[in-house]
Formats: C-alpha cells, structure tokens, sequence
C-alpha cells in the first residue's frame, strides 16, 4: 500500500489533527496501567469536545 499526501506547507500538528478528524478519524485509547488514554497531540481532540 502506497500513501501520498499532498500539502502546499510543512503541516504542523494541529494542521494533521483537523484533516484526520475532518476525514471521520476519530482517536484509539491506549489500555495503560491507569486505564485507557488519548496519548500524545491527538489527546487534544478529546479536550475540545
């Protein structure tokens, strides 16, 4: 399988996160000691809903 992205800019991360979620992605919860968790930039799409 081949991906191709195609961007006019560098994308940061919030750039990433708002085309993932406007594609129907939604984050995975990692099963940590402590209980499931949104780890890293995509944690922010949880914090704004």
């Amino acid at each position: 399988m081949t991906a191709v992205a195609v961007w006019s800019a560098r994308p940061d991360a919030e750039a990433l996160l708002r085309a993932r979620l406007a594609g129907g992605w939604s984050p995975t919860p990692t099963r940590l000691k402590d209980g499931p968790a949104v780890l890293g930039y995509a944690a922010c799409a949880l914090a704004s809903r």
